[in-house]
């Protein structure tokens, strides 16, 4: 090539699914879009405003799951149900979906990256799965080409659990499988509850019953907030294997 040729480069927005494995984790992402806490209300705009999506559903899922932990067995302390009370929507915003840094060698950059949805691959018969936890549907699994087929231009990482055997990570989606038809449901803070999920609550679960490890660190099932696709991509034990790029060059 003579010197004075440009030099081009294809940006690749979506892993390799050769290296996919049972039991990987795959983030999905609009290029330039900070994506809510479900793929359902995902918005179609480059610069997002606080409503970016249904603050009212917000609020009145926020009641509800104050009025059924009323009614259950499990007790908020007074300060942490005036928290609760307080949270605004735009406090919640900022918490789940705020910027976390990457810091992956293997990568050779440190990510700040906004994702609101995460899946579990399962390889059957060759061909890569996805098995995930949606609003309106709840807990589904369908192809993985069909799964990007209605995901049109988006970007999507690629990482799984480090340090354990290709045939234990088989054990995740052969656990998240069993709650396929599962409601979806995000007012619902304790991981260990399988009465209903949300995306990144699904993979929490499955994960920790089938190794019986908290993949964040916290043993502690019953949280005072959601556990977040970030939290999940952050996690010490999770491998980072591919990334289109910082959320800010995007």
């Amino acid at each position: 090539m003579a010197a004075s040729e440009p030099v081009t480069t294809t940006k690749t927005l979506r892993p390799d699914p050769s290296e996919f494995q049972s039991g990987d984790f795959v983030w999905p992402k609009k290029p330039g879009v900070i994506v809510p806490y479900s793929a359902a209300y995902a918005p179609d705009m480059r610069q997002v405003p606080t409503d970016f999506y249904d603050r009212q559903k917000f609020e009145t899922e926020k009641r509800a799951y104050l009025e059924h932990v009323a009614k259950s067995d499990r007790n908020f302390t007074a300060s942490q149900e005036d928290r609760f009370n307080r949270l605004s929507f735009e406090a919640f915003a900022k918490q789940y979906q705020g910027s976390q840094t990457l810091n992956v060698e293997s990568l050779g950059t440190g990510s700040i990256v906004y994702v609101g949805h995460v899946a579990v691959l399962e390889i059957w018969d060759g061909k890569p799965f996805v098995i995930e936890a949606v609003s309106s549907r709840g807990v589904v699994r369908q192809p993985y080409e069909n799964w990007l087929a209605s995901r049109p231009g988006e970007e999507v990482w690629h990482g799984r659990v480090a340090d354990l055997p290709q045939e234990q990570c088989s054990k995740i989606p052969a656990e998240a499988k069993k709650y396929l038809g599962r409601p979806y449901e995000f007012f619902n803070l304790d991981l260990n509850d399988d009465s209903g999920f949300y995306c990144s609550k699904l993979v929490w679960l499955a994960i920790f019953r089938s190794f019986q490890f908290p993949i964040d660190g916290d043993p502690e099932s019953e949280r005072f907030f959601w556990f977040s696709p970030k939290q999940l991509m952050n996690a010490r034990r999770v491998q980072l294997l591919y990334s289109p790029g910082s959320y800010l060059d995007n």
